[in-house]
């Protein structure tokens, strides 16, 4: 599996929850994963955007459309590491915020795709003063 999201190439295969023999594969892009990180970290209070490093300054801060780009998506030993760069709200709680988010991803990624998460990393980048 790529590191870097935003590549094309990288997917999961993912098992079968029935445990039925399987009809065929299904695989999930690593830009799917990312987007449910996310939008579960989006939806934490304190979280003004995800953060993309190494793009120019004015794309840096990204809101939905793109959030992705905010998260890397590694496999490890058959679980996922997850790096979130998030850009926090001033006056936040970084422990707090931070623990929250790890929370959330952790259970979208096992409900939506049934894989599990080893590490879900937090990496505040900015903070914007609204």
């Amino acid at each position: 599996m790529m590191p870097d999201p935003s590549s094309a190439g990288g997917s999961l295969q993912l098992g079968d929850a029935n445990g039925r023999s399987p009809l065929g594969t299904t695989r999930v892009a690593n830009e799917v994963v990312a987007s449910i990180a996310a939008l579960a970290a989006l939806q934490v209070a304190g979280v003004h955007a995800m953060y993309h490093p190494g793009s120019q300054p004015i794309e840096r801060i990204v809101r939905r459309s793109q959030a992705h780009r905010g998260v890397r998506v590694e496999l490890v030993d058959d679980a996922l590491r997850l790096d979130m760069f998030i850009v926090m709200e001033a006056g936040g709680s970084v422990p707090a915020v931070g623990a929250e988010i790890q929370r959330r991803v952790v259970d979208a990624v096992d409900r939506m795709l049934d894989l599990r998460v080893a590490e879900a990393n937090v990496f505040v980048s900015e903070v914007v003063f609204t």
